[in-house]
């Protein structure tokens, strides 16, 4: 609870408020201010024709968010996605990848985590299949299961021995090494049904 400090200073009484008090009358008046923001869009203050350092409020203009999502036509089931081009259409983009470290080998090598997660639009029906990976000259001192992934040559490497991925499902293995290998997608075939 936040109460007021009344001092008598030259027999006048004069109300101060606390340091928590201020603190707090501002705190709300923030936390307002970012409310109305966060409902109604973004502030942009644009810049100062006289030069000062701090626009007044009268040249505050509200800039609303676009609207970027939208029912499909034709579907009923009150779903929306984000719209894209191609909306039902898939690349190799649609295939997710992230790698993290994990856990060292007893031996103190590190070890890697790689997840790769197909993301094709679920109403498409597709999956991606060939999933080839740009890996340099990959190795591993853990065993990977060549069925999930094989090294091809160099800077190709092939993922769940080319079978299709569904729409999200995901594929992950573990390899170690001394560094990690910077892994990317470098071709994918999309199978429609």
């Amino acid at each position: 609870m936040v109460t007021d400090t009344v001092l008598i200073f030259s027999g006048r009484r004069k109300r101060l408020f606390t340091q928590a008090a201020e603190f707090s009358s501002i705190s709300l008046i923030l936390i307002v201010f970012n409310y109305g923001i966060v409902l109604t869009g973004s502030v942009e203050i644009p810049p100062s024709s006289r030069g000062a350092s701090m626009a007044s409020f009268d040249e505050l203009r509200l800039v609303f968010n676009r609207k970027i999502l939208h029912d499909l036509p034709g579907w009923s089931g009150g779903v929306t996605e984000p719209e894209r081009v191609g909306e039902l259409e898939c690349t190799k983009d649609d295939i997710l990848l992230h790698q993290q470290a994990t856990e060292p080998m007893p031996n103190g090598i590190p070890t890697y985590t790689v997840n790769v997660l197909s993301t094709c639009p679920e109403r498409s029906g597709c999956s991606m299949a060939m999933i080839h990976l740009s890996c340099g000259w990959f190795s591993s001192a853990r065993q990977i299961n060549p069925t999930v992934l094989r090294r091809l040559g160099f800077n190709d490497c092939l993922l769940n021995n080319g079978r299709p991925l569904p729409s999200g499902f995901s594929l992950s293995f573990q390899y170690a090494n001394t560094y990690p290998y910077s892994f990317s997608i470098s071709a994918a075939e999309c199978l429609n049904p």
